[in-house]
């Protein structure tokens, strides 16, 4: 028995898809479901080749895909920019592309939306405004920001854009959100400590072109209005009370104030009437909990949560 993988192109290659399967004798067997990946900011969705290949083992069939302005289907220089305009509500549509491509696919079986760190910002919108269609939600990596810190931070961004054009890569807000993550893991071996306690993992990260790059000033002020859109509890109401929710995240990540904000995030939902909500954290553990050591232990959690929570 084997796992395969596959490449795929929706959209005239605008979307570059990956789809994991497993395979016996040449032929596809029995599966319980289908897992859709969405992965991180800076980062594309090869990177969870392990997992995927790990989840298509246990009977999953996994589709991930490089989100607009990442991975293999975006110029070089196009990193970390969506669009003039609706950048992130394009994501959102783009994600529902690949939903729908699946649906085709495999009419027949359930759908469970991952995603991690901004996947995981995404993979909330997907649910307000799509969630009907999915069986389960998966939040990893995941945080509730103050409301007015997002505001702060989209007029920051806006400012940006009129200083020094949509396209150009802001140090300011950069310092201001992604490098303040390193502070806790001090004195720093790299720039990218918070990630993992894993070297050898990280040590991948930076060695990846399509990796750790940073945002234009319109990316930026896409990702402040899609976590504002994502905050609102009226927006959150709107998920589905029904739908299966884990939420995951190290006690060391930085993203969810060491656990802090992945429980305000949590308890949001649970206050909106949602029935299925779920939340560990992981001693120990930095952002990317799929890649950390331990992770075994996250692998095993996750497939045992798709068999008891997700009908």
């Amino acid at each position: 028995m084997s796992v395969r993988r596959s490449e795929l192109a929706l959209a005239e290659g605008a979307i570059s898809v990956y789809r994991w399967e497993q395979v016996e004798d040449g032929a596809e067997v029995a599966v319980r479901g289908v897992l859709q990946l969405v992965h991180g900011s800076c980062e594309h969705a090869l990177r969870y080749d392990r997992f995927a290949r790990y989840m298509a083992e246990q009977g999953w069939i996994v589709y991930a895909s490089d989100l607009r302005g990442h991975g293999h289907s975006t110029p070089q220089e196009d990193l970390g920019y969506f669009g003039d305009t609706g950048g992130w509500e394009s994501m959102v549509d783009e994600l529902h592309e690949v939903r729908a491509f699946i649906g085709k696919q495999h009419p027949e079986l359930k759908i469970v939306l991952f995603g991690h760190s901004m996947g995981s910002f995404l993979a909330r919108h997907y649910a307000i405004v799509h969630g009907s269609g999915l069986s389960g939600l998966i939040l990893s990596g995941t945080a509730h920001y103050v409301r007015s810190s997002l505001r702060l931070g989209k007029l920051l961004a806006e400012r940006e854009i009129r200083s020094k054009g949509i396209r150009h890569r802001s140090a300011v807000l950069y310092n201001l959100t992604y490098r303040s993550f390193n502070k806790r893991f001090k004195p720093n071996r790299t720039a990218q400590d918070w990630l993992s306690r894993d070297e050898a993992e990280v040590d991948r990260f930076l060695q990846d072109e399509r990796c750790g790059f940073v945002f234009t000033s319109g990316g930026f002020r896409d990702m402040f209005e899609g976590l504002l859109f994502i905050t609102d509890k009226k927006h959150i109401a709107l998920t589905p009370k029904e739908l299966p929710v884990l939420f995951i995240s190290g006690k060391d990540d930085p993203v969810g104030s060491f656990g802090k904000t992945v429980r305000q995030a949590y308890g949001l939902y649970r206050a909106v009437g949602m029935t299925n909500v779920r939340l560990k954290l992981y001693e120990g553990m930095r952002h990317e909990l799929l890649n950390e050591v331990g992770k075994e232990e996250v692998y095993l959690d996750i497939a045992e949560w798709l068999i008891s929570s997700v009908k």
